[in-house]
């Protein structure tokens, strides 16, 4: 590898001052929103345009540099932690809403706008981008894009892969290609545009990306109720999804996550109510009334200690901001999180989260949860404090355990998070040794060196497991 003094001076005639080996930069990106998985790197670039990016790539293959791309740091996987060592990629200043073509519903976007920003760009067109993880405001492109990102609406708008077309790549050594244009269908060669999406970085860098948008409905309205048993919640979920309501979003909050989040941004709620189920439906005004009253006989049906619905645009934001509050309102609880996004098939969702409760008691742990429950996307959030390594090993058993559970219940080991670091030696129980390798030769192909983001969603080789935290490996 270059010394680190020529490899300055390299990547300076590239990016001229965005770039920095000051040690507070250093710590900074040595990890994402998990925390604990850390990698120091040698030097953060911030690049400002796609050449730069090309003749940094080029640079570190030559070199065997390992090079991670790293969008807002909002991770829950280590995705973005610079495992090996080498260059973060900070992608925050090509944050550039390229085109906007009302004619085509699609736009071109750099990897550093955040999704936020370009629906509050688009409702002047009366578009929107309907992909909406809870972290939409800090939330960019290009790791929404790396983890296939989903959220709230993903239950009937899909996840970040259904709204890409196409992307400018870089490869790992420093080709470009293009994956798709604006067009709704197109089936030529293989479709290295959904390779692409969800692979974290490792196969190639986003400069550019071409996105799907539609029309922005008239209304979001939501409907709230409250339920002494999550039993009662789960049968009321499913009976939403059965029927055919179509909502956008369905949301379940449990007890602990209500009284984290009362404390953190102020909620009230019954004193019995076990679980919160929160549902949202767009579309017109006579749509949406239809889809509410529906909800609401439903809720109605399994006994809810009590229900409301957000009938104004300004309800219904503060509805949601309460439920976005619920990451940040665990630190009320705990100073430590592993943050989980098993997904199970819809007939065993509430089987899951019977089972959470299980190991919650098995390790003597605290686990709120929230889910996306029309989807079958649970979040359980093990919180824990880190000064204390007896109950830090047990919240990270328990992670580990919720992941086992999960799988054998046909289950994902992540939804929505990405592998990363995080969930990597899951890959192989989850996919087995014959796909596990074809993704590792798929890999080699794009990234002959293997210096785009090293160290993620493939488990470790042997002799690399020594060096791995003992609460990664299982």
């Amino acid at each position: 590898m270059f010394l680190s003094s020529i490899l300055k001076e390299s990547l300076t005639k590239i990016a001229g001052e965005n770039v920095s080996d000051d040690i507070a930069d250093l710590i900074a990106y040595s990890t994402d929103a998990v925390g604990y998985l850390v990698g120091k790197p040698e030097f953060i670039v911030w690049p400002i345009s796609n050449d730069q990016v090309v003749e940094i790539v080029k640079l570190a293959n030559r070199e065997k540099i390992p090079i991670v791309p790293r969008g807002a740091g909002s991770s829950l996987a280590g995705g973005c932690t610079p495992k090996k060592g080498g260059i973060v990629l900070d992608f925050s200043k090509m944050n550039r809403i390229l085109e906007i073509d009302e004619k085509n519903l699609t736009v071109w976007v750099e990897p550093g706008v955040v999704l936020a920003k370009l629906n509050e760009k688009l409702a002047k067109y009366k578009l929107f981008f309907p992909p909406t993880p809870a972290s939409d405001s800090i939330a960019t492109f290009g790791g929404s894009i790396n983890t296939n990102a989903g959220g709230l609406r993903a239950v009937k708008y899909g996840v970040m892969r259904d709204w890409v077309l196409g992307m400018e790549v870089i490869l790992g050594t420093g080709e470009i290609i293009n994956t798709g244009r604006k067009l709704r269908k197109c089936v030529s060669g293989y479709d290295i545009n959904s390779l692409i999406v969800g692979s974290e970085g490792t196969l190639g860098i986003v400069t550019k990306a071409l996105l799907k948008v539609t029309t922005l409905p008239e209304f979001f309205l939501s409907a709230v109720a409250f339920f002494s048993s999550l039993k009662e919640a789960g049968e009321c979920i499913y009976e939403v999804i059965r029927r055919g309501i179509g909502p956008t979003a369905g949301e379940i909050i449990d007890k602990i996550s209500l009284e984290a989040v009362s404390r953190f941004v102020g909620l009230d709620y019954p004193e019995e109510c076990e679980a919160m189920v929160l549902f949202e439906v767009d579309g017109d005004k006579e749509e949406v009334e239809k889809k509410l009253n529906a909800i609401r006989s439903i809720f109605e049906e399994k006994n809810a200690i009590e229900h409301k619905v957000a009938y104004t645009p300004e309800e219904n934001i503060s509805v949601w901001a309460a439920r976005k509050a619920a990451y940040p309102a665990y630190f009320t609880i705990k100073p430590g999180q592993v943050t989980e996004d098993i997904t199970v098939p819809l007939d065993k969702f509430t089987e899951m989260i019977e089972k959470i409760f299980e190991v919650m008691k098995k390790y003597d742990v605290t686990i709120p949860m929230l889910g996306h429950c029309a989807d079958g996307g649970i979040h359980p959030c093990i919180v824990y404090d880190p000064r204390d390594k007896d109950e830090t090993e047990r919240a990270h058993k328990a992670a580990h355990e919720i992941m086992d559970i999960a799988l054998e219940l046909d289950g994902t080991v992540t939804g929505e998070h990405g592998i990363g670091e995080l969930k990597r030696n899951w890959l192989l129980d989850e996919w087995g040794p014959v796909l596990v390798r074809l993704l590792k030769e798929i890999k080699k192909i794009f990234d002959p060196n293997g210096i785009l983001n090293p160290g993620k969603i493939f488990p470790p080789e042997e002799e690399e497991k020594s060096s791995q935290t003992d609460f990664i490996i299982k």
